[in-house]
């Protein structure tokens, strides 16, 4: 029986094998895919795969994506294939991106394949300013996130235990952690090589089919994994002249547990000391001692603690979980700044997105933390950073409420402990972010930091 298809807008459908729901198309965005036809939804609506090229700095600027003026046109369907057309551009227009996404059906699996060929062009009197990220490609192809690879909510299971990178007959082991570690960044793929979540009944699988080198990376914290073209190789923004082109063709099909578990089985899994050296983020008080390698946690509940530099060099500034100071056990967190800066230690994974009980409305907020410092100049604080339900802005940490410490650290002081607490927060925060931060030059260390929630 052939395919069917339902129009529900200019760049929106549904395609139908029987009455079952295949995939969905709604707004250029790919989602309710699915791989095998009495199979799991592989690609679900919180976070469908876009269907146009987009940078992966602040991508939700329509600037910075090409999903604007988006339609779909179906060029064919028949018995055991859909194909189609799926269009957009830059708000300006000056970037225009089309996607051609073949459906089949392999009617002796019962199984779905989707192959999917992107363009982009710059327009001939346009440039396209391309921002540099350090961990992968920027100009990115495909942004896949395996519906169930990590769930908000603690009492329900995520799936698959790990990415794996196939290239060839080597298979290397990418862990389901939020830890930020060199294997989840700048992951080299050629034509041939796959990207597959394992291990499942039905398991996810990405190949490169065509095209240039790809950087690809992992997200640390939800674990999708992003496909991209490396344009600012020198790590400074780089200007796409016009009639520029750019092209890129890759596969999504699934893999059963028994493949699944021999892929695993060959796998390579890498010594990564930085996650041993990374504080993490724990309910209490923050000695600094846990690590992701001596939790009791269960990985998928653990978050790190995340460094900025918000002004100044970045070049002037070390980070570091210091082993040999602390208040009670020799742990602590360091900044080293030999110039003047605005440096940070920040956790960040707090609230419902992150596996923890939500916010109530008029509440509020504490946090306290010990400091110690020698410093040259400025002073050393701590603040708490907030987003309330239903503002604009949840992408951009700097317009969320800031709340400081009243009081602050100068020049030479041994442990003192700072506090901040906030006013009742109505609407309540869907995101708190912990700051220990340094505005100036020399040492500051920060232990026994403390978060609570107070009626």
């Amino acid at each position: 029986m052939a395919f069917v298809i339902e129009r529900t807008g200019i760049a929106s459908l549904v395609v139908y094998d029987e009455s079952r729901a295949i995939c969905e198309i709604r707004d250029l965005r790919l989602q309710g895919v699915r791989l095998q036809r009495d199979g799991a939804t592989i690609i679900g609506e919180e976070v469908p795969l876009p269907l146009y090229w987009e940078q992966y700095a602040n991508h939700e600027d329509p600037e910075r994506n090409s999903g604007s003026h988006a339609w779909v046109r179906v060029m064919e369907s028949g018995e055991d294939r859909v194909l189609l057309e799926c269009t957009g551009a830059t708000h300006s227009r000056s970037v225009l991106s089309q996607y051609l996404v073949t459906l089949t059906r392999t009617e002796t699996l019962q199984a779905y394949v989707f192959d999917i060929h992107a363009a982009l062009r710059v327009g001939a009197v346009r440039t396209w300013q391309v921002t540099p990220n350090p961990n992968h490609g920027e100009l990115e192809f495909c942004n896949f996130w395996p519906d169930g690879v990590f769930v908000p909510d603690a009492r329900k299971p995520s799936r698959y235990d790990a990415c794996y990178v196939i290239r060839g007959g080597a298979v290397d082991a990418v862990a389901h952690h939020h830890l930020e570690s060199s294997d989840k960044h700048n992951i080299r793929l050629q034509p041939g090589d796959r990207m597959a979540w394992l291990l499942e009944d039905e398991n996810p699988c990405i190949e490169l089919v065509a095209g240039g080198e790809v950087t690809a990376g992992v997200c640390a914290y939800m674990w999708d994994a992003h496909l991209a073209y490396r344009i600012c190789h020198a790590g400074t923004p780089q200007a796409l002249s016009g009639g520029t082109q750019y092209n890129a063709s890759f596969r999504l099909f699934a893999i059963g547990r028994k493949e699944g578990e021999m892929i695993a089985e060959s796998a390579s899994r890498p010594s990564l000391p930085e996650v041993s050296n990374t504080p993490i983020i724990v309910d209490g008080v923050h000695t600094f001692s846990e690590t992701l390698t001596n939790t009791k946690l269960n990985p998928i509940d653990v978050w790190p603690w995340e460094t900025d530099v918000a002004a100044g060099d970045s070049g002037d500034v070390l980070f570091a979980r210091d082993h040999g100071v602390g208040m009670d056990d020799g742990f602590s967190l360091r900044i080293d700044a030999s110039g003047h800066s605005k440096a940070r230690w920040k956790a960040t994974a707090l609230g419902p997105a992150f596996r923890q009980p939500a916010y109530e409305k008029g509440a509020r907020y504490r946090l306290v933390g010990f400091v110690r410092s020698r410093l040259t100049s400025g002073h050393v604080s701590v603040a708490l950073r907030l987003h309330r339900t239903g503002s604009a802005g949840l992408f951009d940490p700097e317009s969320y409420d800031i709340y400081r410490s009243p009081d602050v650290v100068r020049v030479v002081s041994e442990w003192t402990r700072l506090e901040v607490l906030t006013p009742p927060i109505d609407p309540a925060p869907d995101r708190v972010h912990l700051l220990l931060e340094l505005d100036g030059a020399g040492t500051c260390w920060f232990d026994n930091v403390l978060f609570s929630r107070e009626r």
